[in-house]
């Protein structure tokens, strides 16, 4: 059976305001939020509308009047070296008072079916939708992107699935189906203001129970080319 590869992880820190110039690579070092020996890829962005600041590691740290974000590229990796979940947890103890409002886990992976584009494409079409006339009509390929929503228990899970390809140094293309994993936690209308910043780091350290979850979730896709079942996952 096929696996998904873990391409990118990402944290959203949502809050009520923040002022995005305020995030620049001197105080991220300075409050050790990062490590003092990391060096910023070229011009970090800085403006009232959002600044970022890309790593030469690959991690880049984005902020937003009312988000800041922390993405790194995970392929072949150990999920337990990822950096970024020390990082969110770091800026939430340097700045507990910033008005949280929610977090978010996104996570983008991808099948690898092989050189063979038709491959990836006739995953989507022949045993994710149903046949029929529609798919047809134009003078190209019609292209698809599916959404679906899991409730599982306390948490939601947001999937995207997208056909996509990817350049290999060798000039060969690779043909790959794309699993986009979202995790929202909403944390105003689920419990007191004074327990934000615990049930951050929380969510934060427990990142890879949702990890497991969207694995399982994708795994299900795998098993079967024609009846795909949901088991009541936890």
């Amino acid at each position: 059976m096929k696996k998904i590869n873990l391409q990118e992880l990402a944290f959203v820190i949502a809050v009520r305001e923040i002022d995005p110039t305020l995030l620049t690579p001197e105080f991220l070092k300075y409050s050790q939020i990062v490590p003092a020996e990391w060096e910023v890829s070229g011009q970090p962005t800085r403006s009232f509308q959002g600044s970022q600041i890309i790593y030469q590691n690959g991690i880049t740290v984005i902020a937003q009047p009312q988000r800041i974000s922390f993405a790194q590229l995970a392929v072949d990796k150990p999920t337990n070296e990822l950096a970024i979940p020390n990082l969110a947890n770091k800026l939430v103890d340097v700045l507990p008072n910033l008005g949280y409002i929610g977090v978010g886990i996104n996570l983008r992976g991808y099948v690898d079916f092989g050189i063979e584009r038709r491959q990836a494409r006739d995953f989507i079409f022949q045993n994710l939708l149903a046949p029929g006339a529609w798919q047809q009509l134009g003078n190209e390929p019609v292209r698809s992107s599916i959404n679906l929503s899991y409730a599982f228990d306390h948490r939601r899970l947001n999937l995207t699935i997208d056909e996509a390809t990817l350049q290999k140094p060798e000039s060969m293309t690779q043909s790959l189906v794309v699993f986009g994993g979202n995790f929202d936690y909403d944390l105003i209308n689920t419990i007191a203001p004074v327990a934000y910043t615990q049930r951050i780091h929380q969510i934060i350290t427990n990142w890879q129970t949702d990890l497991q979850l969207y694995q399982q979730v994708v795994d299900q896709f795998m098993l079967s080319s024609t009846a795909i079942s949901f088991p009541a996952l936890s």
